[in-house]
């Protein structure tokens, strides 16, 4: 007998063609070579830019924010639900185009299925908060223009007001080129 107990049986998922502007599952990305980019600080909070990898349709972007402790014993958290305030993220790409961050399963937010989005798009789709810490995966479609790319953020309950950091695209399109396709995305 195993360690683990048998699992039932897993029931097959409707398969739904894979769209361009999501993520992909049949490849795995080139790595953008970047140092970590901070993208706002305060004396409670520091949020970052912290990886991105890059795709042969887009790229994803790795958002870290570390949230200070109270102080010494006995001093209270000033605010202690301001992680799961709004946070808001962006993109400034060289011909001036802004997109601006959706977060998935929000009514109202993000394309329909299935439905390509009118320009370019960045959501998150992946992430988690805890008491000190968040973290946020976001994807961007499709890869940006040649030049610099800004990205932009705010998160009004630790005081963040309209912060930027830039990039070189070249470093993502030179990662995207290094991607690698594992087999045809919709299983043809």
């Amino acid at each position: 007998m195993g360690f683990f107990p048998d699992l039932p049986a897993a029931e097959p998922e409707p398969h739904a063609p894979h769209q361009p502007w999501e993520p992909p599952q049949a490849e795995f990305p080139g790595i953008v070579p970047i140092q970590t980019l901070i993208l706002g600080r305060t004396d409670r909070v520091a949020v970052a830019v912290t990886g991105m990898s890059a795709f042969a349709e887009g790229f994803e972007i790795f958002v870290t924010a570390h949230i200070r402790p109270p102080g010494p014993a006995g001093e209270a958290d000033p605010d202690p639900g301001a992680a799961r305030r709004p946070f808001r993220f962006g993109l400034l790409l060289a011909d001036g185009s802004k997109v601006i961050g959706e977060h998935r399963g929000r009514p109202g937010h993000g394309p329909d299925s299935g439905a390509e989005p009118h320009g370019p798009a960045l959501r998150a789709y992946l992430g988690g908060v805890g008491p000190r810490a968040r973290f946020s995966r976001w994807w961007a479609w499709p890869l940006p223009p040649a030049g610099p790319l800004e990205f932009v953020c705010e998160w009004l309950a630790f005081g963040i007001g309209e912060t930027r950091a830039v990039v070189d695209a070249g470093l993502i399109l030179a990662a995207a080129g290094r991607s690698t396709r594992l087999w045809p995305e919709n299983g043809a």
